[in-house]
């Protein structure tokens, strides 16, 4: 297995390593930092927090309904010609109009529903349900973030840490390139395992370049994901310590135990359950949407056009109240309710879905956490049996009884070994944190 393969490996995998037991994960000092950097300035979150609050409105939008509504209103209209009678008075001729020419009507109105059959009730309902749907989405996207941050900073510190190892076999094989220049010149060896051993060289500060590559990558992330242009991740590094031994104490959740709490907690199916929430609560609105309304209406103001004199204005005063029961609506109201039923129905399967899909992910981190802890014990082996190889190498190579290709494997092996090693740290270390977020946990 090739350096460069194991490095994107590792960071190809950080977001979909299923994890176990939630165990203790440590979070330094600058990564909390990050943390807290990024749920201020990731733009999305913010965006999410505005569609909250537009809810919220929604919801007090509903609510009016049921408050009265008062207009203030006026109007004018001429007229011309208009229904008018003429009488002798005296010997002559009066004109007596019905209606004026010139129409004036200003009045004050007012309007209360005064019972609607729990229409408002569901509607106010339905706008809290869409606000609950908003805030767990939130919820989901701050969880996501925080381990997108937490994920790139141990990525930075496997990365640093890979340029260590990557570092130490630079020094070595540029070591041996300079034993084999002056074996060279003693006669004691070939100018091809000169040239051999220098591409050797040239091979592994390329890949070097391609750690420090993905490092700046991983650091362009934080950046995005933080705000912050210049992430402090000193103590990333200590995350993977080389000469720690000793294995993960991650083990297999338990998938035969009761996994009612786990249901409970994870925000993906609590978001499920959300919408089937919502899709209820629609199916009640729609059946109350053609129910009866009672409401009260009344205004005072002043007109004209009273007889016997059309022209003055004068005080008026209306009061009434109206139902309002609908009849016929082409089918509508049906319509909506068998689409609310259709909706009500999809959201059980997503629900049911949504169980499911946190069951397999359980079951998958299960064997990553086997497979991973397997081959680390593995490599904790096979990293001192290829320093120990290597270091009989490097006195044979003293002693001239060993050839170029042999010395190219042993430091190979070690390379392979260290970074094999530092891989799986890292994936046991996203497992413990793909475990919380799977759980509903926070950092």
């Amino acid at each position: 297995m090739q350096l460069n393969y194991l490095v994107c490996i590792a960071l190809l995998t950080a977001s979909g390593v299923r994890a176990q037991q939630p165990q203790p994960v440590p979070v330094p000092a600058d990564l909390r930092a990050l943390l807290q950097q990024a749920n201020t300035n990731y733009p999305v979150l913010r965006q999410q927090q505005e569609l909250i609050r537009a809810g919220e409105l929604r919801v007090d939008i509903a609510r009016t309904a049921l408050r009265p509504t008062v207009n203030l209103n006026g109007s004018y209209t001429y007229l011309t010609p208009v229904p008018q009678v003429t009488f002798p008075v005296n010997g002559q001729d009066a004109t007596l109009k019905l209606a004026p020419n010139n129409n004036l009507n200003g009045n004050v109105s007012i309007g209360q529903t005064i019972y609607d059959f729990g229409r408002t009730d569901a509607s106010v309902r339905q706008a809290a349900d869409n606000v609950q749907v908003l805030r767990r989405g939130l919820e989901i996207t701050q969880q996501n973030l925080a381990f997108q941050v937490a994920a790139a900073y141990y990525g930075v510190g496997f990365l640093q840490r890979s340029l260590v190892v990557q570092d130490s076999v630079i020094r070595t094989a540029g070591a041996n390139v300079r034993l084999l220049a002056t074996r060279l010149q003693n006669g004691d060896a070939l100018q091809y395992d000169v040239l051999t051993q220098t591409v050797r060289v040239k091979a592994a500060q390329n890949r070097r370049i391609e750690i420090q590559n993905l490092l700046e990558r991983q650091l362009a992330a934080l950046t995005f994901l933080t705000g912050n242009p210049s992430p402090d991740v000193s103590q990333a590094i200590t995350q993977f310590d080389l000469t720690d031994a000793a294995s993960s104490a991650t083990q297999p959740y338990n998938l035969d135990g009761d996994l009612a709490p786990v249901l409970a907690t994870n925000k993906d199916v609590q978001l499920a359950q959300d919408r089937l929430r919502a899709a209820e609560t629609e199916i009640l609105v729609n059946s109350r949407a053609g129910k009866p309304s009672i409401g009260f209406s009344g205004n005072a103001g002043f007109k004209n056009g009273y007889p016997l004199n059309v022209e003055q204005p004068r005080a008026n005063l209306a009061a009434g109240v109206a139902v309002v029961v609908p009849l016929y609506a082409g089918k509508r109201y049906q319509l909506q309710n068998q689409a609310a039923q259709l909706n009500l129905n999809a959201s059980r399967y997503a629900v049911e879905t949504a169980n499911a899909q946190l069951r397999q992910n359980l079951a998958q981190l299960n064997a990553d956490i086997r497979s991973n802890q397997t081959r680390l014990a593995n490599l904790e082996t096979q990293v001192q049996q290829a320093r120990q190889a290597l270091t009989i190498a490097n006195a044979r190579l003293r002693n001239g009884v060993i050839t170029n290709v042999e010395l190219q494997s042993a430091e190979t092996g070690v390379e392979e070994a260290e970074l094999g090693r530092l891989n799986f740290k890292y994936q046991l270390l996203l497992n413990q944190l793909e475990l919380k977020r799977l759980l509903g946990e926070g950092l």
